[in-house]
């Protein structure tokens, strides 16, 4: 009976002893590898870029985009023209709207955009900040700059 009892209690903590080992393991990877963590999915949104060509005015804030990804912006209030304006690339992904300002010291400056809406005369996107921009689009003689 002695005997019984012996294997009984070393067959309970041997699986105590199991059991004490997975849990410290899988505990322990926890702090090991680091957590995994998915880059911000954006809406499965295509727009047609194809809208976006051309003259874009919000207050007195204009953009001309390029159907070879190039722009430039400028603002009147500033009393800046056109072909003194900020020139940049863009790129529309899905709804990842991207300007790459080229600065004129050097270097790209990106800034990433959420867009909205893409018609034949409204734009509309708005950034991580939550500022929001809505551009109406602005025939040639319409711009007296």
């Amino acid at each position: 009976m002695k005997k019984k009892i012996l294997i009984i209690v070393a067959i309970v903590v041997a699986v105590g002893i199991c059991a004490a080992a997975a849990i410290w393991i899988i505990n322990e990877s926890k702090y090991v590898k680091p957590e995994r963590i998915e880059p911000e999915v954006f809406e499965d949104v295509e727009f047609d870029s194809d809208l976006l060509i051309g003259l874009w005015n919000e207050s007195s804030v204009y953009y001309r985009y390029n159907d070879d990804g190039s722009a430039v912006t400028w603002d009147v209030a500033d009393d800046i023209a056109e072909s003194e304006g900020t020139r940049l690339s863009w790129e529309l992904r899905h709804n990842l709207f991207i300007h790459n300002y080229i600065m004129e010291i050097g270097g790209v400056v990106p800034k990433m955009y959420n867009m909205k809406q893409l018609e034949l005369d409204i734009l509309e996107y708005n950034d991580d900040y939550g500022v929001n921009h809505v551009f109406k689009r602005v025939e040639e003689p319409d711009l007296i700059n």
